[in-house]
């Protein structure tokens, strides 16, 4: 008896330690499959209020998974070297470049420090703003583009 616990738990080790790589594989594709559905959602979101009459509004929860996000920032691409530090943006210098050169409105700072950009059509926030917990935010049709902002903007 005591023998076969002693090989189960030997075994129970070699698999978590080969197996590590693999697992941590299994977190990032989660992590990507998270975004990829959040955008996803979001555009779906921005399009259907683009189509509806100018001063509508939806509202639409952002969901910051905090195992893969540590934030999630809106931004004006014309203008992404405008702070607010009441949102939370306070870009650097490479961040405002990476902004402005690839016209990203959608920002998804992840765990390990990296950034990752989107382009949602249409989208455009009010204020720059950035968010680090699940949090509702409105989206008005303002004519030639949708709008983005948090309900205390």
């Amino acid at each position: 008896m005591v023998f076969g616990i002693i090989f189960a738990a030997i075994v129970m080790g070699l698999l978590v330690f080969f197996g590590f790589k693999y697992i941590n594989e299994m977190f990032a594709m989660s992590c990507e499959s998270q975004t990829g559905q959040l955008t996803e959602n979001l555009k779906n979101v921005v399009r259907s209020t683009s189509a509806l009459s100018k001063g509508s509004v939806q509202e639409f929860k952002i969901i910051v998974q905090s195992t893969c996000a540590t934030r999630i920032c809106f931004v004006d691409p014309q203008h992404p070297e405008i702070e607010n530090t009441e949102g939370k943006w306070v870009p650097d210098e490479l961040t405002t470049y990476l902004v402005s050169r690839n016209k990203y409105n959608l920002i998804i700072t992840e765990k390990d420090g990296g950034i990752k950009g989107y382009i949602i059509e249409k989208l455009k926030p009010y204020v720059n703003f950035c968010l680090t917990s699940t949090r509702d935010v409105t989206i008005r049709n303002t004519g030639a583009m949708v709008e983005i902002t948090l309900p205390e903007f």
